[in-house]
């Protein structure tokens, strides 16, 4: 079974196109707009009566909706592989992952990114910077529903949360130098006053 740590309205978005239901009859099908449907479908969470409303609604279980699997397999003679363009598409659906970012990642444009997912079978040097990119290896990639893949930590948010450790970090050391100072600070009132009464006694 696959990882729960799924954005569900990324994965009914990716079920609906499987099944052929478009958006419109989705939302017609629910009884709401268009746009609310629009928005459970932005959503990285639901609650579970409304999951269960909606798989009876497409017609699976909620089983089925968390072990969805949409990658597309190709038959070669005896052999059966995976399309290695729509299993791309597939974990940017499943993981909710920005792909302009992803692009970036990449070291390409959005549009020869849209290119990839056509393709039936990466060449090797696209398939290592495909798993790069998605930090997942390649076992990962080409055997879908065999490994338990760990949630993906964001580049970014990765290099934010450090950088908010760093300043923490010198605030932390600051407070201490602060610290010291003061009671380097207390120490020298402290003698200032031992001596001021001292002063005081020898005067009376």
């Amino acid at each position: 079974m696959q990882s729960r740590l799924i954005h569900m309205g990324q994965r009914l978005k990716q079920i609906l196109k499987q099944k052929k239901i478009k958006i419109v009859d989705f939302a017609y099908m629910a009884g709401f707009t268009n746009q609310i449907a629009h928005y459970h479908l932005r959503k990285s969470d639901m609650k579970r009566s409304t999951l269960e409303k909606f798989c009876n609604l497409i017609g699976i279980t909620t089983e089925e909706f968390y072990d969805w699997n949409s990658t597309v397999l190709v038959n070669k003679g005896d052999t059966v592989t995976i399309h290695h363009g729509q299993r791309l598409s597939s974990i940017i659906a499943e993981k909710g992952l920005n792909k302009s970012r992803l692009a970036k990642r990449l070291d390409m444009s959005r549009r020869t990114m849209y290119n990839l997912f056509e393709k039936e079978v990466f060449a090797p040097e696209e398939l290592l910077l495909v798993v790069n990119a998605l930090e997942m290896t390649q076992e990962n990639f080409l055997n879908p529903g065999l490994f338990d893949e760990p949630k993906r930590v964001d580049h970014d948010e990765l290099l934010a949360a450090r950088e908010k450790y760093y300043k923490l970090l010198e605030e932390h050391n600051q407070l201490l130098k602060n610290h010291a100072a003061l009671k380097d600070a207390l120490e020298m009132v402290k003698k200032d006053v031992a001596i001021l009464r001292k002063q005081l006694r020898s005067k009376k």
